[in-house]
């Protein structure tokens, strides 16, 4: 297994640049949903807490994607915040 801690200078996005693959378009889905049964207990959750399902793709030059994440975060203790520009 890759040791994360050596990535190297610069961001996750710099070493798939230097690979080829500039990120150039981001698109983040996200949802609320109760848990499955393996998402209660690895995130302890009390009965009743929903989780926060956040897909993110990161898509090259001529709109393919190339890395999707999915990240699964209890939704009594975590917030999203996006800051964005608007384009004409």
């Amino acid at each position: 297994m890759a040791d994360c801690t050596q990535m190297g200078k610069g961001s996750l996005y710099a070493r798939f640049e230097e690979q080829g693959y500039p990120i150039t378009t981001i698109r983040e889905e996200i949802s609320a949903r109760m848990p499955t049964p393996a998402e209660d207990t690895a995130l302890h959750l009390p009965d009743g807490v929903p989780v926060i399902e956040l897909t993110h793709t990161g898509y090259d030059g001529q709109g393919r994607p190339f890395e999707v994440t999915t990240f699964i975060m209890r939704a009594d203790r975590n917030a999203l915040d996006y800051r964005m520009p608007v384009e004409d």
